[in-house]
């Protein structure tokens, strides 16, 4: 294999490439980046058999095709010290060398044929929907997917996906987080992704795309990258009896102005106090460090009863970062029981916190 490519273009790719592979074990095969030159393209591939991609690089100069792999956080660092100019990759014998004008790097390569096969399209299920509906929709909920939770439904997103619309749903047993989007399918299913793959798929889905699925996995492709995962098969809890069907109250407010009074109490804390009255909201931090922070919102709030909810700043941030409204609505039962916000198709159900 030999090659030419600008700099940037392969540094760009690889660093894409690199979120894929295998970071803790570095004598493995998914540890390295698979690079398959043929004619004036580069492929290439990366995997730790959860996740994988294969991403083109067209309209390249290639002297010989072939195959090379390299370990991918070496590579990285290599490509990342050289100017920005034309870059030659070549194998020799057993070893991949990278060279740019008097400067040369020689790397180990690993067998490429022990690289793991990407899975097949043929016999999936095409799931037809618009990537930057599908990329925006899971964005919306991801601050509310858990991390490392036992219960390993909960480490993903779940697509609830019904005849009129499909619902995607997040959550971390604290919160709840449903973003519905209206949209007419042709048969009800459900998957779960996980969070790591909805954070790839954040970096490549606005692009037109085909996608597949069935049982254990789910495939993107265009004619730039083929990107699959592993699904979740753990079943996801009954999202829809947690939701609250009546509220004593329904109040509505301005998102800038929450956002501003939210932040300028989490500079001192991550937790607070928000008091409702009639003509004043206040936000009061507590902190344990003998430290202060308090600030009121004038407004006529149109509350029928005065009440307090004791929050985790962090979950309504999340929450009206990821609209893009002026407005929205907050509704409340009591004050120890979980409260919902709401804009346009996003909800979110918050527990209040317990001192």
């Amino acid at each position: 294999m030999k090659l030419s490519i600008n700099k940037n273009t392969l540094e760009s790719a690889i660093l894409l490439c690199n979120a894929y592979v295998e970071k803790k074990d570095s004598s493995t095969i998914t540890s390295h980046l698979l690079f398959q030159a043929e004619e004036d393209k580069l492929i290439i591939k990366a995997s730790d058999f959860e996740i994988g991609i294969n991403y083109k690089i067209r309209k390249i100069r290639v002297e010989s095709s072939g195959f090379a792999t390299a370990n991918a956080k070496n590579i990285a660092d290599v490509v990342k010290s050289l100017n920005n100019e034309e870059v030659i990759l070549e194998t020799i014998d057993n070893f991949l060398f990278i060279r740019q004008k008097r400067t040369k790097y020689k790397l180990p390569m690993f067998n490429y044929e022990d690289f793991p096969d990407f899975p097949k399209t043929e016999g999936k299920n095409q799931f037809d929907i618009d990537s930057s509906d599908l990329s925006r929709s899971l964005k919306k909920i991801l601050p509310s997917i858990d991390t490392n939770n036992p219960k390993y439904s909960l480490n993903g997103a779940f697509l609830d996906i019904k005849t009129d619309k499909i619902n995607f749903v997040g959550t971390d047993t604290r919160r709840l987080a449903v973003y519905t989007l209206d949209k007419t399918n042709p048969q009800e299913f459900s998957i779960s992704i996980p969070k790591k793959a909805i954070m790839e798929m954040q970096k490549l889905f606005y692009e037109k795309i085909e996608i597949y699925y069935d049982q254990n996995m789910l495939i993107a492709k265009n004619d730039n990258f083929e990107f699959f995962t592993k699904l979740i098969n753990d079943k996801f809890p009954d999202y829809e009896k947690v939701i609250p069907k009546e509220f004593k109250q329904t109040l509505e407010f301005s998102t800038e102005d929450f956002i501003d009074s939210l932040k300028k109490i989490s500079v001192v804390t991550e937790k607070m106090k928000l008091h409702f009255n009639k003509d004043k909201i206040i936000f009061e931090g507590i902190s344990l460090d003998n430290m202060e922070a308090k600030t009121e919102l004038e407004i006529q709030t149109g509350v029928n009863e005065e009440f307090t909810l004791t929050i985790k700043i962090k979950y309504l941030l999340d929450f009206l970062m990821s609209i893009e409204e002026e407005k929205f609505n907050l509704n409340v039962n009591e004050s120890n029981l979980a409260f919902v916000v709401k804009s346009q198709g996003l909800s979110m159900i918050i527990m209040p916190m317990i001192l």
